[in-house]
């Protein structure tokens, strides 16, 4: 992923459309909504949309850091920073693929669900949206990898490295 441009430009491609779906859901829930009961025209409404985004980008992280700890036991979980991507390895571990797919999905269930339902709780529903849109547009490229890994039917395993995965398949069952 990291150093590969054309994988870099899908995902954002697919991170913009995200977004985009997420503000036009956004405005559809924001009319219906009256601006969740005129919240949205407070300061504070637009300090947490913020303040929440920003610190969905660590818990994030976190999370593929729990799920590598919890799905591959013993791995070494690192963190790191390279251009526009904030992201957690755990290079060299192998894990079977439906596991290496739960690493790469589980902050876009957790975080996602946990920001909407914290917004609807506090009955903001066009924040729970704009929140959930802006937290998925950044999945992007967790999304694309984990799409890669299904969509290879050969890949039995999948290798975290410092700059994306790799696709493994066991070519003992004929598999080439």
């Amino acid at each position: 992923m990291l150093g590969d441009a054309e994988l870099q430009r899908r995902i954002a491609r697919l991170s913009g459309a995200l977004a985009i779906a997420g503000l036009a859901l956004g405005a559809a829930v924001g009319v219906a909504s009256a601006a969740d009961g005129g919240a949205a025209w407070t300061p504070w409404w637009w300090v947490a949309l913020v303040a929440a985004s920003a610190v969905a980008l660590p818990v994030h992280e976190l999370v593929h850091a729990a799920a590598f700890k919890a799905l591959a036991p013993g791995c070494r979980v690192r963190f790191g920073w390279e251009g526009a991507f904030l992201y957690t390895s755990a290079a060299g571990a192998v894990l079977p693929r439906g596991r290496m797919v739960a690493v790469l999905l589980a902050p876009a269930v957790v975080v996602t669900a946990a920001l909407a339902v914290g917004a609807l709780a506090a009955a903001c529903p066009t924040l729970a949206v704009l929140l959930a849109a802006a937290h998925l547009s950044g999945c992007a490229g967790d999304l694309l990898m984990a799409l890669a890994a299904l969509r290879e039917g050969s890949c039995t395993h999948v290798r975290d490295t410092e700059r994306g995965i790799d696709l493994l398949c066991d070519l003992s069952k004929g598999d080439r």
